[in-house]
């Protein structure tokens, strides 16, 4: 005869009891986790939705406090900014000056990383360093004097070569760990086939360290395309680029516009923006594979 009893009930219960625990402790931490990202996420998001809310608010709500959350959507702000200055011009000069930066970044960076990796350039790996972590900006008045001598002030390719303190060390530093992941025994195989130096460089180790080239090159073209001290004390007049076309709206020659500040940085922002969407897939596949696949 079988007997049962609560003891009984009790112990055929248990093992689901703990799985319904395990369940809920899991549940817990993981809406625990998606609640502190979205708090971390949205704290990042927070003057970026400050400031497009700001560019769509009439010009008499713009300023008022409390601030007007239920308002409509006016977009005044963005017809002002586009015919009041040559702000698609400006827009113009930060894609050519990227470009330019970009490209002679990788020109210069691309060798030098091959370098350090191959060669173990310890002294030239740490100078690059040190050029890194030196804030930019202080080498703005050496740069102006020099520029200036030679006539590169007020110029596009002047700003352009400006940018290679921040493109050429940030390049060779994403790339050097791309290229140590470049088996040697490949280039030595080349070698052997006849291959120079240059031509083991140029058909084996560039092609196997491609995510990491597009990495360098997205963030190397948002760093150039955010810069503003430089266009600022290396350009003028005819070389205005995005980021400038804010300092308009700061009320040196008249009241400060919040609304038109607001709008130009929105301006300024969504081709950087977009650009990153289209291209994150790559970017991230860059910044955390190796320089060979599987």
């Amino acid at each position: 005869m079988q007997i049962t009893g609560p003891t009984t009930s009790r112990a055929l219960a248990s093992p689901r009891s703990r799985r319904l625990d395990r369940s809920l402790q899991r549940g817990a931490r993981k809406g625990g986790f998606y609640v502190i990202l979205c708090l971390v996420f949205g704290l990042f998001l927070l003057p970026l939705f400050w400031m497009v809310l700001s560019a769509i608010k009439p010009p008499g709500l713009v300023s008022a406090y409390p601030p007007v959350w239920i308002f409509a959507p006016s977009f005044d702000n963005f017809v002002e900014v586009l015919q009041g200055q040559d702000l698609l011009l400006e827009l113009l000069h930060s894609a050519l000056i990227g470009i330019a930066a970009v490209g002679i970044g990788l020109f210069l960076g691309l060798p030098a990383a091959y370098s350090i990796a191959r060669h173990r350039q310890q002294r030239l790996a740490t100078l690059l360093l040190v050029t890194r972590m030196v804030p930019f900006f202080a080498c703005l008045i050496p740069m102006y004097l020099v520029f200036k001598a030679v006539g590169l002030t007020n110029s596009l390719i002047g700003i352009a070569i400006s940018h290679l303190v921040i493109t050429v060390p940030l390049t060779v530093w994403i790339m050097i760990g791309f290229f140590e992941d470049v088996p040697r025994e490949l280039e030595e195989a080349a070698a052997i086939d006849g291959a120079s130096r240059i031509g083991s460089f140029w058909r084996i180790g560039l092609p196997l360290v491609t995510p990491g080239i597009v990495a360098a090159a997205v963030l190397n073209f948002i760093f150039s395309w955010n810069n503003f001290q430089m266009a600022l004390v290396l350009g003028g007049v005819d070389t205005k680029t995005a980021p400038l076309a804010v300092l308009a709206y700061t009320g040196t020659d008249s009241p400060m516009d919040w609304g038109g500040m607001a709008a130009s940085a929105t301006v300024v922002v969504l081709p950087t923006f977009f650009f990153v969407l289209f291209v994150q897939r790559y970017l991230v596949k860059g910044l955390t594979m190796g320089g060979l696949k599987g």
